[in-house]
């Protein structure tokens, strides 16, 4: 298998290859990495005539050469209730999604959360990124997995990515009966972010999503959850603000297996500059998954050179079902700018508080825990415009 490993300069996937000899240097799981790779050359970088990236192309970003840190230095703040381990074992990824098979190949290792059965967690547990060098690789891994009865939220931090740099994330959040659970990502800097994010979710269970991204020039976010047992909920909600030439991407999945699920998503977008946004949003509904509840909801600001496609989609194999999508694309109401201009305020000033407003509807959604957080990402933001 090694010898399939050795790097051409036609081949796209040669500035990878290259890093795979250090990645093994001390490994545990040295044929799992090797085989994620000959997975990742069966199913080869993704590109736009891939239906699932016809809105964004990888291929500047993923163009190296980078540099590869022999660590990742997570910071952490945690109690003593919550369980905190190295990953022994890769999230299985299965072999269709071809930036998490990177991930595993040059895995930096990882961090696994275990909060014991019927645990309150008063804090949130934060994560944190290390800043992250100007042309540089880093795949990160997360693996959470929490008990019956429990409450906990998740706070993940990825603020310092320096330019031209790659950052390719794997999470694999795991929800057990009556547990109650946040799971908050906040990325802001420059280069590359791709993020996998996979649930599951157990009986009567509330699961809370939230996925904010300030700037950057190529983000995407890849979410899978499974929604698995009776009466269980997942909210997923997302905020992008993007100026310049930055480019997020989100896709979401949230497959309903059995009966009496529900769903809600909203994810908002404010674009400046010359901007791109892309949301695909799918809600599977799967037979014999009657009772499911069901509600998708996509809404962008835009400037007048910005961009964003958007592309709800359901999939119902059931007719006892409530499901619902749509998606806005819109320019500052001017009439409401008028407003704020007669009051005093200048029309800099009326888009930014206008735009404050647009996206504080999906922060007040946002798990207590994280608002206050979410909250210095969008003031950031309209500081530097």
């Amino acid at each position: 298998m090694t010898g399939s490993l050795t790097a051409k300069t036609s081949d796209p996937l040669a500035v990878f290859a290259a890093l795979i000899p250090e990645a093994l240097e001390e490994c545990t799981d040295r044929e799992a990495r090797l085989a994620a790779f000959e997975a990742l050359r069966e199913c080869g970088l993704p590109h736009r005539k891939v239906e699932a990236w016809k809105y964004t192309d990888p291929t500047g970003a993923v163009s190296g050469p980078f540099d590869r840190p022999h660590h990742c230095s997570y910071g952490l703040i945690a109690p003593d209730s919550v369980q905190i381990g190295m990953i022994q074992v890769f999230p299985n990824i299965g072999k269709n999604h071809p930036f998490a098979l990177l991930s595993h190949a040059l895995s930096h290792g990882g961090l696994e959360f275990i909060v014991p059965p019927d645990t309150v967690v008063d804090e949130p547990v934060q994560i944190r990124l290390p800043a992250i060098a100007p042309n540089s690789l880093l795949c990160p891994a997360i693996k959470i997995r929490v008990g019956a009865g429990s409450k906990v939220d998740f706070i993940v931090r990825s603020e310092e990515q320096g330019e031209g740099s790659l950052v390719s994330q794997v999470t694999q959040l795991t929800v057990a009966e009556n547990a109650n659970v946040s799971f908050t990502k906040l990325r802001s800097g420059r280069g590359a972010h791709f993020h996998l994010l996979l649930t599951d979710q157990a009986a009567d269970c509330h699961l809370t999503l939230f996925d904010s991204t300030v700037g950057g020039e190529l983000t995407r976010n890849d979410l899978h959850a499974e929604v698995t047992g009776e009466n269980a909920e997942i909210d997923l909600h997302g905020l992008y603000l993007l100026t310049g030439s930055d480019h997020a991407d989100s896709h979401t999945t949230v497959e309903h297996a059995v009966p009496n699920t529900r769903s809600r998503q909203l994810y908002k977008g404010i674009l400046d500059g010359r901007a791109c946004g892309v949301f695909n949003g799918r809600i599977v509904v799967k037979p014999g998954a009657h009772g499911t509840d069901a509600l998708q909801m996509n809404r962008n600001l835009l400037s007048e050179k910005a961009k964003v496609d958007t592309k709800p989609q359901l999939e119902i194999a059931n007719d006892d079902v409530r499901c619902s999508h749509g998606a806005t694309i819109g320019r500052m109401d001017d009439a409401q700018v008028f407003y704020l201009e007669s009051r005093g305020l200048d029309r800099t000033a009326a888009e930014a508080l206008l735009a404050r407003g647009f996206a504080g509807e999906v922060i007040d959604r946002a798990p207590a825990a994280a608002r206050d957080a979410l909250t210095k990402q969008v003031e950031s933001y309209f500081s530097k415009k």
